[in-house]
């Protein structure tokens, strides 16, 4: 009796799976894609623009002489941000916003001291930062989007489970096979093993992305615990001038030091709201920058507010963690190359998944998944979707010059490299498009003939 009340398990959990891969697949696959190259961009850029690059570095890096540098090279222009050099072969960079070009990427050797060049703040980092976390926006839902996908990619691991029999003994079992169906199942099978780890890490922080653009957009609207912008728990009070003047770059800078001589500085915002603001690393492990912050008054030199990222409790502690994991920079360049080489294994069996389907469904007489078709013309045309809103986030990004919106640059290095991964990147889905048309028709007149 017992027997013949024993689900299917394996029928169940594999038709989940073909279920995601068809429907799904598609769409996975441009998250994963450009999630991989989104892990390693700020090295691409470093590749393009020479300015970016220096000969190799050993000293501290002297945010006070490299300010002196940057104001006299453009006195008219308005430091936004000064970023530390983000190795020992990079150069500091600041983003400056000057009076007739708007916002651009100021590069400080800070061997030498000099400009050693300057450039659009449209990157091939910053496109897919956009792109991968929310189809640039796409119209309001397109970080709802992308997040929600942390769950079909979940459930696509665990319906494998059911139907991989004592999977955790096939980590080192390759099976061929004699026919080309069964070898690339048998390489999707051993490369799903080994993602294994890297699916777990991506749904989990893809889930809490989720539950924080709803909690954001939904809730209480709070992305930070502490700032001096009204969308904080805790806004810090406007800054007052009383009539005095600010204190200078070199001053505020000492004193942010000597009150935390544990942090190494990465980042200075002169103005965020009013505040001298400055975020870095010290002893702690797996946090972002902006965990470890100091707001400083500019007049006065008072340290407003100091945050230790030991005092955060555990949910914002943990979304100081968040980014780290998702995209890999908790090691630099070698974490980077893992995370990029996981994110295209996952890319590519979403591809390899969707291909064993089209195969095996091609010898039967009727398509057993009915508008397969439909959704991955879907999945085809919604990142597509984005790449109008690209032309409106250039102006956006630009900046205002006499009230109007200016166009950012799109510089030439930048613009190659995109338009050349957008053209990959589309002929690998309408070659799946037109598979899955032709399986179409064939099931069509497979049927017709029968």
């Amino acid at each position: 009796m017992v027997r013949w009340l024993k689900l299917p398990v394996k029928p169940i959990g594999f038709d989940w799976h073909s279920w995601i891969g068809v429907y799904l697949g598609l769409m996975l696959f441009s998250i994963c894609w450009s999630g991989a190259f989104a892990s390693l961009s700020s090295e691409i850029d470093w590749l393009l623009f020479s300015g970016a690059r220096t000969n190799v570095h050993e000293n501290p890096f002297d945010f006070s002489a490299a300010f002196e540098v940057v104001v006299n090279s453009y006195p008219d222009a308005k430091i936004e941000l000064a970023e530390a050099p983000a190795d020992r072969v990079s150069a500091a960079r600041f983003t400056v916003k000057m009076p007739d070009v708007g916002r651009r990427f100021v590069y400080v050797d800070q061997t030498t001291l000099k400009i050693t060049g300057s450039q659009s703040i449209f990157t091939v980092q910053r496109f897919f930062r956009e792109y991968h976390e929310a189809f640039f926006g796409l119209y309001g839902i397109g970080k709802f989007l992308v997040c929600l996908f942390a769950i079909p990619l979940f459930l696509s691991m665990l319906s494998a489970f059911y139907f991989f029999k004592r999977w955790w003994q096939r980590f080192f079992d390759l099976r061929l096979g004699k026919t080309t169906i069964s070898f690339w199942s048998g390489l999707h099978k051993l490369a799903g093993l080994w993602s294994l780890w890297f699916v777990v890490v991506m749904t989990t922080t893809g889930a809490w992305y989720l539950f924080e653009e709803t909690r954001y957009k939904l809730g209480d609207e709070k992305f930070a615990l502490v700032d001096a912008y009204p969308l904080a728990v805790r806004q810090l009070r406007d800054v007052t001038e009383l009539g005095q003047e600010r204190l200078t770059v070199s001053d505020l800078i000492d004193i942010a030091q000597s009150q935390r001589p544990d942090l190494r500085i990465s980042t200075i915002q002169p103005d965020r709201r009013g505040y001298f603001y400055v975020i870095g690393q010290s002893d702690d492990v797996l946090v972002r920058d902006r965990a470890n912050k100091l707001f400083l008054n500019p007049f006065t030199g008072v340290v407003t507010f100091n945050q230790h990222a030991d005092d955060l409790n555990a949910y914002w502690r943990w979304s100081e963690t968040a980014d780290i994991l998702h995209f890999g920079t908790f090691a630099g360049l070698v974490s980077k190359i893992v995370w990029f080489v996981f994110g295209v294994l996952l890319a590519g069996l979403s591809l390899s998944g969707a291909w064993l389907y089209v195969q095996k469904q091609s010898k039967r007489k009727q398509s057993r998944w009915p508008k397969a078709d439909l959704a991955a013309c879907v999945a085809l045309l919604v990142p597509i979707s984005a790449l109008p809103i690209v032309w409106i986030y250039l102006h956006r990004v630009g900046g205002k010059i006499d009230g109007q919106y200016h166009m950012a640059e799109l510089p030439d290095g930048v613009a190659v490299f995109i338009i050349g991964w957008v053209f990959v990147t589309l002929i690998i889905k309408l070659l799946w498009v037109i598979g899955i048309f032709s399986l179409q028709r064939k099931a069509v007149g497979q049927t017709c003939e029968a």
